[in-house]
């Protein structure tokens, strides 16, 4: 350290003054040179001292809060100092502290959402599709029975028969062992051929009504009735059977919502019903129409494939500075020191050094500060890995937060401190706050191909504060990424990346002096800094399931329109 000592002495007498004219060219040469030299002191850190100081009047101020009782306003406080000096533990352990109470006090709202998710807001009501659950359908599920089915001799027969709908139903129900019983109104008809091999009794069945324009309606496991296929007979005479199918937890309203809407337009079916206590679906018509659309139902809700997606979020964080020059003092007090009215002068205690110029009635006094030359450098880089897992159906959108969850001031009161209440007794309302999620937020859904290719819809969402507040409300720095990739199976892609550099530039110094080529930069204080940070996110797909196309689909036989197949 360079340090300029007081030159002179300061008596309360005044003396002539021995080569006058030599010795003030010396004195006011001095502080000419002292006034070209001096600098304002810039301490290292000014901005990181700014910032310390204003999270510690934050901090004060939240304390006083809490003092008060008011926890939500100390909760905001606290959390501000804590964002604005993260490395100071206290600030984040006091905001942590008081989280529960200024929840009590006053509950964060929801976040208005612009658009609802599509799992929350089916295009097709519920109601609109399912009939109301009734007290009949509840009973009916505690006396369900199995309906009535045919147990033929098993085997294959050839038939080669002529006779009229009667004869030929007779020959084949024998020819199995079953017996058969028709309708009152039922008329045999004309005599017809019928020729059939290598059939089974069903098949021989449901060739029979096909020919004669009948349905079989099973009464036990060795009898039928056969009935004329008349839309008046099925609804007289043809069972009627009730089936409650039960859902997976993880189907969607909206999903399971469409679903029976198109199997009702399929079929037509007479009651559909959702029981939501038991989680089932409850069908209730004619077996011709029930039986069909259980097995359809039972297809579509086969469990969907998942996929496991894995998220590596890789950061790497760069920053330097360089700081040199000579720090010297721009300001400093002109004191008067000449005697008034014969009066002697007085020298203030707080300063140490003085030069002396003048003298008698002129003699004036110049603080001499202290310079100091200096030089420093710093260089830091840090990486950091963070590695999350996800499950995920088919479909499905999957969400990943990795951060901190920050309250926002959502509405607060900015009258007088406090007011009477009704009661008599001092009150404030308390602020109202929201949670932002800062840091990454990650939705990705899931398009199974194939055994080896899935397609992943992304959204990458960026937010960190920018240390800036408006009406006391920080200001949220927000980036978003939308990506669609395809990756095989167990194949590293990468997705996003987010880099952020900023480079400062700054001098100190006195105008024109600083200014000087070369020689200007040793008498001005130099400040230099880079800081970069990149942020790379890279997925990668497995499955856990095979996909829907790698499961053989059972056919399903229901007949036509106007001939639907009775099951046997």
């Amino acid at each position: 350290m360079l340090t300029l000592l007081f030159i002179g002495r300061i008596r309360s007498r005044v003396y002539p003054r021995p080569g006058g004219v030599e010795r003030h060219h010396f004195v006011r040469a001095l502080a000419l040179i002292v006034c070209l030299v001096a600098v304002r002191p810039l301490a290292a850190g000014d901005n990181a001292q700014k910032t310390a100081d204003s999270a510690q009047k934050l901090y004060d101020e939240a304390r006083k809060a809490e003092s008060s009782g008011q926890m939500a306003r100390a909760y905001l406080l606290y959390s501000q100092a804590a964002a604005l000096v993260p490395q100071n533990e206290l600030y984040r352990l006091r905001s942590q502290s008081v989280e529960g109470r200024a929840a009590l006090q006053s509950p964060p709202k929801a976040p208005a959402s612009s658009a609802a998710p599509a799992d929350h807001a089916p295009s097709v009501s519920p109601e609109s599709v399912f009939d109301q659950l009734t007290p009949e359908d509840r009973l009916a599920k505690r006396k369900l029975q199995a309906p009535p089915a045919l147990n033929g001799q098993p085997g294959r027969r050839d038939f080669s028969l002529r006779g009229d709908a009667k004869a030929l139903f007779t020959e084949v129900a024998h020819a199995f062992g079953l017996e058969v019983v028709f309708d009152s109104e039922y008329q045999p008809g004309p005599a017809i051929r019928f020729e059939l091999t290598e059939a089974d009794y069903r098949q021989a069945l449901h060739a029979l009504e096909a020919a004669t324009a009948s349905f079989v309606a099973p009464i036990s496991t060795r009898m039928f009735m056969v009935v004329k296929d008349t839309e008046q007979k099925r609804r007289e005479l043809e069972p009627t059977a009730q089936v409650n199918i039960v859902v997976p937890q993880a189907t969607s309203t909206q999903e399971l919502t469409e679903m029976a809407q198109g199997i009702r337009q399929i079929f037509t079916l007479e009651h559909m019903a959702w029981d939501t206590q038991q989680s089932a679906i409850v069908l209730r018509d004619r077996v011709s129409r029930v039986e069909p659309a259980r097995m359809l139902f039972q297809e579509l809700l086969h469990s969907r494939p998942q996929v496991e997606i894995a998220f590596d979020l890789i950061e790497l964080d760069r920053s330097s500075s360089l700081t040199y020059g000579l720090d010297l003092p721009d300001s400093f007090p002109l004191i008067y020191l000449g005697g008034f009215w014969h009066s002697p002068a007085v020298i203030p205690t707080s300063i140490a050094r003085l030069a002396i110029f003048g003298g008698g009635q002129t003699m004036f006094g110049v603080a001499i500060a202290n310079a100091t030359l200096f030089a420093n450098m710093a260089r830091s880089s840090s990486r950091s890995l963070s590695h999350t897992e996800v499950r995920a159906l088919d479909g499905t959108t999957a969400t990943m937060h990795v951060g901190d969850r920050f309250p926002v001031l959502s509405s607060g009161y900015f009258g007088p401190a406090s007011f009477y209440s009704g009661s008599g007794a001092l009150y404030t309302p308390p602020p109202s706050f929201t949670f932002e999620d800062l840091g990454i937020n990650v939705k990705v859904t899931p398009h199974i191909h194939s055994v080896e290719e899935v397609t992943l819809e992304l959204e990458a969402e960026f937010k960190v504060l920018t240390g800036q507040s408006l009406n006391g409300i920080p200001i949220i720095s927000t980036r978003k990424l939308t990506s669609k990739v395809t990756l095989r199976d167990g194949e590293w892609g990468i997705v996003s990346g987010l880099v952020t550099s900023n480079e400062a530039r700054s001098i100190h110094g006195i105008p024109g002096l600083s200014e000087i080529p070369v020689l200007g930069q040793l008498l001005r204080q130099n400040t230099r800094s880079q800081d970069a940070t990149e942020v790379l996110m890279v997925v990668k797909p497995t499955l856990l399931d095979l996909p829907a196309d790698q499961y053989e689909a059972l056919p399903i036989r229901v007949g036509s329109d106007v001939r639907p197949l009775t099951p046997l």
